[in-house]
């Protein structure tokens, strides 16, 4: 499942594009969306969920297998999902 943001929720408080502006970005509206969830880690996606004050950041699951310590981080991310 890939990542995404209930976008009209979006309180455009730059924590996502602070985090890793090639996976997120904002729109014409100037609400978040995600543009490359292969932009960077899942790492990122992570952390930004945790940050958006409006939480609505959805991790999905990882792209990359390999990633290091993708257990905690798909932890992590479960009450975000």
């Amino acid at each position: 499942m890939a990542p995404w943001i209930d976008t009209e929720e979006c309180t455009a408080c730059d924590e996502c594009t602070k985090i890793n502006p090639k996976i997120f970005a904002y729109n014409a509206e100037h609400k978040a969306t995600v543009i490359d969830p292969r932009g960077g880690p899942y790492r990122d996606i992570v952390k930004a969920a945790e940050k958006c004050t409006s939480s609505c950041i959805h991790p999905g699951t990882p792209w990359n297998p390999n990633e290091p310590g993708l257990d905690k981080l798909i932890k992590r991310a479960e009450k975000y999902q």
